[in-house]
């Protein structure tokens, strides 16, 4: 696509979508739905029947091939009215549609591809260089996603896939800092993000960890109490394993 023409889309947050122009405003609604199901699955074919289930939930229209298809027409206009061109982002195929964008186009490809470097250099050995490349993931995430998209469907089935992409990657980031030593300064990051994800049973591994490393073994245990609690009452299950072992070794003042 011609530079003057092109479009930059972000999902790690607030949709959001620009033009050399500026902000692009894609009307509220069914447009800004199956534009974010698209933008998920990008340069991926993505079927009628999943897009009808993510556009309408359990509430489909009495000809929902005929309501996407008007819905994507709209869709269409707003993008190529903005930038896309005459020939338009958005590819029809016979099972179904697929968005064509690259990584400058797409801050969900760019985390990918820094996800993916990262991960290359830790298995050639070079901490510094995976490190830089997690950093430059993390910057990525304006999150929550897509608060402003309304589909129960997409928030329940594609939403949580990606965002399991972003917390291994913060898991991560973490090792690192922690095998360098930077305790202290990951005890304030941990429990913004097990406020923000209190089931989530690694950060809160982390956390504890952290804390004992600080020489601060009672908020540890406070803090194995405080998950457990939550696990209890609200999905009815304990801890896993690691958590529990870890809470063991606490109490019997292991070092390691």
């Amino acid at each position: 696509m011609d530079m003057a023409h092109r479009l930059e889309f972000r999902v790690l947050g607030p949709l959001d979508v620009t033009s050399q122009s500026g902000p692009v405003r894609i009307p509220a609604g069914k447009q800004r739905v199956l534009l974010s199901a698209l933008l998920l699955a990008p340069n991926t074919v993505v079927s009628l029947e999943e897009l009808v289930g993510l556009l309408w939930d359990d509430v489909r229209p009495d000809s929902p091939r005929a309501a996407l298809h008007t819905c994507l027409t709209r869709l269409r206009a707003t993008l190529d009215s903005r930038g896309a061109g005459p020939s338009g982002l958005i590819r029809t195929t016979a099972a179904g549609y697929l968005i064509e964008v690259g990584p400058e186009e797409l801050d969900l490809l760019r985390f990918r591809a820094h996800s993916g470097a990262a991960h290359a250099a830790a298995k050639r050995g070079d901490q510094a260089a995976e490190r830089m490349a997690l950093d430059r993931a993390v910057e990525l995430w304006r999150g929550p996603m897509l608060p402003d998209v309304r589909s129960a469907s997409l928030h329940r089935d594609v939403v949580p896939r990606i965002t399991e992409e972003w917390l291994r990657v913060r898991e991560r980031r973490h090792e690192i800092s922690m095998a360098g030593g930077c305790y202290d300064e990951l005890v304030g990051e941990l429990r913004e993000l097990v406020r923000r994800y209190p089931f989530h049973e690694r950060f809160w591994y982390q956390l504890i960890v952290c804390l004992c490393r600080c020489g601060r073994r009672v908020e540890a245990l406070e803090a194995f109490g405080e998950i457990s609690g939550r696990l209890r009452e609200e999905m009815g299950m304990d801890p896993g394993r690691q958590l529990r072992d870890l809470h063991l070794s606490i109490l019997r003042g292991e070092p390691d």
